[in-house]
């Protein structure tokens, strides 16, 4: 997807009323679009199979779930948008951690004491309330893409947020700053242990890095001993925790310390030293990495954390710094921002006046019974048995970057998606249904749809570089499979992609009493939606990089983040599948990559 820019000047929602509406695109179009994207990833008889039910969908009851969609999106600022909060995560039983809440790797530091920790933490607290009060005064700049403003409420929705558990469909709270009684702290944790700092003195001024030192410094000298694990229920599966939530919220005063975490600005983990790591192979980034998606393991800081939080800031005694962030009220971009904003304030030498009027520490002690001792013994296993089958790989590639895609006048985020095509066909032996996220926020309320990387062009591609040695009819086959995604990928922005669309069709023939159609109940239909490379672009000017793990057993998951002379990017596969290699994809990779570069010496023009 095209890397986002800020416009000139203009204020945060200045032009959100203007946005337009998500479309619905029209019908053939979509399926038209379907057949084609499916017919790198099947068989002849497949495809003929899956164009026959095509075709009695377009005859049938196609047409009316159409018409019935187009009159579902009459006068919403979005037809799309509750249905994907729903369906993608509110819905979603199995647990956040490492299937749906991404890690985010930032510049790993070194501390040579607790005291330089903890005054890196506070002012990394307060570069984060330095970007809430920007959005919070709405002085953000509005984004650009593709020269078209973009929808700015994601911005909105990343503080003071928070999911709760609930049986069948979880809840997302949000608690917006104009708003009466919007809130002023934030949540730390140590050692499993919980407090509440208010981040605001009396007189309405965040408070400056030394107050907010002495008061980490304070509460950690608090915490020397190691909690319940409380935190860790929040790695279970969704119908799990929320039994636990019920019944902790019945308990003491576990109800408004809930209540402190819901509302908090944002979480900050403090994490304790620790040995044994689920990976002892794995170098310095990709350990930061599984530190950032899920805490490497109870016996590491897994318990020490609270997955359901929207922001929840990392600072590991080790250096190892990030965040890992609930994903329902936001794509990754917004976060990136924030983590940009705050990467240049820990970066400057800015120094802010001290508030008045500063609140002690309230630490917030949960009851717990042998119910829950129990429910914490089996969300600590759970999540270990889970973490220790996530295979992670982070890896800097340097050979090129952004520059030496503009200088053959190719899309970077094109050419890497290409090159994973050729990687996995190269790791696999046949391409696969690849899934990169796109955009929609030039709609109001706009989320993303789907940007299918695996397509006829790239299959040749990959075929051509197996079967040629001819230099030249690979690099034109190299800039039809760029093309064809740069065509793809400008439809999916433009509210003309087919993902949400037939799902939308799906879920309308569900809310009318229908039968879901036959063309979604295809096995076409499935593999298509049996995402094999889960894919995502998530640009940073600083070296940040998003990590998340693969959407289905046998499969990838790909965060990249292109920069000038080098791409930045995690691979994540899970152990108990023979076929899948992190490792063994990160080479194929590279070696793509620098297949690639071959094809266009620097001297070459196209």
């Amino acid at each position: 997807m095209p890397a986002l820019q800020r416009a000139s000047k203009g204020r945060m929602f200045s032009i959100q009323a203007d946005l337009p509406r998500l479309p619905v695109p029209p019908l053939q179009q979509t399926l038209d679009k379907y057949l084609k994207t499916i017919s790198p990833i099947t068989t002849p008889e497949q495809y003929q199979k899956t164009a026959e039910i095509v075709g009695r969908f377009a005859e049938n009851e196609g047409p009316e779930l159409h018409e019935l969609l187009e009159k579902h999106a009459e006068g919403k600022d979005s037809w799309l948008a509750d249905w994907w909060l729903n369906t993608a995560y509110l819905d979603y039983r199995a647990p956040n951690v490492i299937n749906s809440n991404p890690g985010m790797v930032m510049p790993t530091q070194r501390f040579n004491s607790d005291e330089e920790w903890l005054a890196y933490a506070a002012r990394l607290i307060r570069a984060g309330i330095d970007y809430k009060q920007q959005i919070d005064n709405e002085n953000l700049e509005v984004e650009v893409l593709a020269g078209q403003p973009l929808c700015m409420i994601q911005y909105y929705k990343i503080f003071s947020t928070c999911r709760i558990p609930d049986l069948k469909r979880d809840r997302l709270v949000c608690y917006p700053p104009n708003k009466p009684n919007a809130p002023r702290h934030i949540v730390i944790i140590h050692n499993n242990q919980f407090f509440s700092l208010d981040v605001y003195g009396t007189d309405g001024r965040p408070l400056n890095e030394k107050q907010i030192h002495k008061l980490l410094s304070k509460l950690v000298s608090k915490s020397q001993t190691v909690g319940p694990p409380v935190g860790v229920l929040t790695t279970g599966n969704r119908n799990s925790w929320a039994t636990s939530h019920k019944r902790l919220a019945k308990l003491g005063n576990n109800a408004s310390h809930f209540d402190k975490i819901e509302k908090s600005i944002f979480v900050v983990c403090l994490d304790k030293p620790y040995s044994g790591t689920q990976d002892p192979g794995a170098d310095e980034f990709t350990l930061s990495a599984r530190q950032m998606l899920y805490g490497d393991g109870s016996h590491a800081c897994s318990t020490n954390r609270w997955f359901d939080k929207t922001l929840q800031f990392i600072v590991g005694r080790n250096g190892n710094i990030g965040i890992n962030y609930e994903h329902s009220p936001a794509e990754g971009p917004p976060v990136a921002s924030l983590l940009d904003h705050m990467c240049n304030y820990l970066a400057s030498e800015k120094e802010n006046e001290a508030a008045r009027g500063t609140t002690d520490i309230e630490q917030l002690e949960f009851k717990i019974d042998k119910t829950i001792e129990a429910a914490m013994e089996t969300a600590k296993t759970e999540i270990d048995l889970f973490g220790a089958d996530v295979q992670l790989t982070g890896h800097i590639f340097d050979g090129f970057g952004k520059n030496f895609a503009k200088s053959i006048k190719q899309s970077p985020d094109a050419l890497i998606q290409v090159a994973m095509q050729l990687a996995y066909y190269r790791d696999q032996g046949h391409p696969c249904a690849t899934y990169e996220s796109a955009s929609t926020r030039m709609f109001q309320l706009g989320r993303t749809d789907t940007i299918r990387s695996c397509t006829p062009a790239s299959l040749a591609f990959c075929q051509t570089m197996h079967d040629s040695s001819d230099r030249a009819v690979q690099a034109k086959a190299f800039v039809d499979a760029v093309h064809a995604h740069r065509e793809y990928t400008a439809a999916a922005v433009a509210g003309q992609g087919i993902d949400r669309h037939l799902l939308g069709l799906k879920l309308i023939a569900i809310e009318n009493g229908m039968n879901v159609p036959d063309l979604h109940m295809d096995p076409t239909y499935s593999k298509a939606f049996h995402f094999n490379l889960s894919t995502s672009q998530v640009p940073c000017k600083n070296p940040i990089v998003l990590c998340f793990g693969p959407v289905v057993p046998d499969g990838y998951g790909f965060c990249y983040n292109p920069r000038s002379n080098e791409i930045i990017f995690v691979v994540s596969a899970f152990k108990n599948c023979d076929k899948t290699d992190s490792q063994n994809l990160t080479n194929r990779l590279c070696e793509s990559l620098m297949d690639i570069k071959a094809l266009f010496p620097t001297s070459a023009k196209l």
